[in-house]
């Protein structure tokens, strides 16, 4: 488990010839990151007279916010293990010795697993890129950028994650599978694209007024 480990050795450990952690595990922990930003910008909301008015939604938001932390924290793990998986199925589908159906049907379900890790991955990324907008009028102003960052890893998250959802759909035979599952990663890309740029235009419109 990474969580229990330094950061320099997942570091080490992803830029080695090991397959894992990889790319899955990296976009994860980049919205982890994105994340723990919102949650900074939230506490140092928090408290201060000035967003009295605003505190109770900030507490939401960083609430929120701190459940996302954790759940793209642990999905650094699930991606590890769900690549180990689909390599003992492909392993497993070369195996003659078991019936022909019987190794397809496990390649599958390793296949369409991982794809859903990802999956998930996108998803939570994208309600990080909505938790970020909805930060971004009620945060410290002086932490603004925190949030844009927050929002733009978030992305970066969600973009990484579609990547491997796309390469494992690709070997997955279910086609009302790989279907369903582009479809809803075409909303989250399309939607989440929207969002970071709006985020953006409004951080930038405010450092312009502010330079006046």
């Amino acid at each position: 488990m990474y969580l229990n480990r330094p950061l320099r050795e997942f570091l080490s450990d992803t830029s080695s010839r090991s397959p894992t952690p990889g790319g899955g595990s990296v976009s994860a922990l980049t919205g982890a990151l994105g994340a723990s930003l919102l949650c900074m910008v939230a506490n140092f909301t928090l408290g201060k007279k000035k967003y009295r008015e605003v505190e109770g939604e900030v507490r939401e938001i960083l609430k929120e916010a701190e459940k996302l932390k954790d759940k793209l924290t642990t999905m650094i793990q699930q991606d590890i293990e769900a690549y180990q998986r689909l390599s003992q199925a492909m392993r497993a589908s070369r195996d003659n010795s078991l019936v022909k159906e019987g190794r397809a049907r496990i390649l599958e379900d390793s296949l369409e697993e991982a794809s859903e890790v990802p999956l998930r991955v996108a998803q939570l990324s994208y309600q990080l890129i909505k938790l970020g907008e909805r930060l971004l009028s009620k945060g410290n102003p002086n932490l603004i950028t925190d949030t844009g960052i927050g929002v733009l890893l978030g992305e970066a998250a969600l973009q990484s994650a579609a990547l491997n959802v796309e390469i494992n759909l690709i070997s997955v035979k279910d086609e009302e599978f790989r279907e369903d599952k582009r479809i809803a990663l075409s909303t989250l890309l399309s939607e989440g694209k929207r969002v970071r740029e709006e985020v953006l235009r409004k951080i930038k419109q405010r450092l312009r007024e502010e330079n006046i």
